[in-house]
């Protein structure tokens, strides 16, 4: 028994070998699909990435940051097939071939800035004017949080700012569909969200992100309140679908209702204003969404307590006007602002990239037309 054991052993052994180097038949397939543009895409980045079809450019020799591990890689290529990035890895080592390559020596590469929330509707621009004043700064994707326009017109909320990216625009926008449509209980508009008009938005766009912004705290912790109903059926229709529900706990630092904002599945808070409080929240698992002076207030108290993992926090402008991003920036200005308080420089670019993008987890899996798409790099 034990003597043929190695004999089984180097069997199996040829059997992978030959798996690896040889086609083998076709598993049969019963009514099969047509793959998605998108599966296409991803089928085509398989072959580049192995070096079996040409990429379209390979920027040369730069320094790199992972934000995976939060380190600096220097002397990468970065090997990109249309407007997607298929490999990554140390210079000239990429096996394919490619006519046009870009010296980067001496450059550094940072993934592509994105806000987790940011009502683009307060800049008074349509999404293709918001790409022209965001995306040479370094922004290429925005989570929308609209709640004006859907109390304007809430069948087309969606519709409106997903078309531009189809047309051609680069800033890759996720529409988070405003809990506060109608604002209160009292009011009525254009728009009226319940559970069937959040799990239908969810469900057939995957570019949607989910909820947005539940700030009617009232309505969510007093069962006798009129607007009850209607902001725990945005909310299951949001869990449902396995959409993201964004919260808003402006005023809510003690610590029995952060407590119950977190056991009401509220993932984030972009509305923290004490330091305090903002460590208090992060401690019960709420994703930070830091602002301007709250990046002021609470960077510098949590390298005071050594915070470790800064993964659960991200930067965002939230409502800024044209006049101020033209004048202080966007997400460029907010990183070097958690810099200037103490974040390390590592993960003060992951808060302003990866890390709000790991939040949105629809984000992950959905990936742009290929006329709408930007490379996920700047340099």
């Amino acid at each position: 028994m034990h003597a043929s054991a190695p004999a089984a052993f180097l069997l199996a052994l040829s059997v992978v070998a030959l798996a690896a180097d040889e086609v083998p038949t076709a598993t049969r397939v019963t009514n099969p699909i047509t793959f998605s543009a998108e599966t296409k895409t991803r089928q085509d980045l398989v072959q580049v990435a192995l070096g079996r079809e040409p990429a379209d450019l390979i920027i040369r020799g730069a320094t790199v940051l992972n934000v995976f591990t939060l380190s600096w890689e220097e002397n990468q290529d970065i090997v990109v097939r249309g407007r997607r990035i298929a490999w990554v890895g140390a210079a000239g080592t990429w096996p394919g071939a490619c006519m046009n390559i870009y010296d980067a020596k001496g450059l550094w590469a940072v993934p592509g800035f994105g806000e987790a929330h940011k009502h683009i509707e307060s800049t008074f621009l349509s999404p293709e004017w918001e790409a022209a004043l965001v995306v040479p700064l370094g922004n290429t994707w925005t989570t929308e949080g609209s709640h004006e326009f859907s109390n304007v017109s809430g069948p087309h909320n969606v519709e409106f700012w997903l078309i531009p990216g189809k047309l051609g625009s680069p800033l890759k926008i996720f529409p988070s569909l405003g809990s506060a449509t109608p604002p209160s209980a009292f009011e009525i508009g254009g728009g009226n969200y319940a559970y069937r008009e959040i799990a239908d938005f969810v469900q057939k766009n995957i570019e949607v992100q989910g909820l947005d912004e539940v700030m009617d705290w009232p309505a969510v912790s007093i069962p006798s309140h009129p607007g009850y109903q209607r902001i725990w059926e945005d909310i299951q229709g949001a869990r449902d679908n396995r959409g993201v529900i964004e919260g808003h706990g402006a005023g809510l630092w003690d610590i029995d209702r952060i407590n119950a904002f977190a056991a009401a599945g509220l993932s984030s808070d972009h509305e923290t204003r004490l330091a305090q409080e903002a460590w208090d929240k992060m401690q019960r698992g709420v994703f930070l969404e830091l602002r301007d002076e709250n990046i002021e207030r609470a960077v510098p108290l949590f390298v005071q307590k050594g915070l470790k993992d800064w993964s659960n926090v991200s930067l965002v402008t939230d409502d800024r006007n044209v006049a101020d991003t033209l004048k202080a920036g966007t997400m460029n200005t907010h990183i070097k602002l958690a810099i200037r308080m103490g974040a390390p420089v590592e993960a003060a670019y992951a808060m302003g990239s990866y890390y709000p993008a790991r939040h949105a987890t629809r984000i992950r899996s959905w990936a742009p037309s290929p006329r709408g798409a930007t490379p996920t790099w700047c340099s």
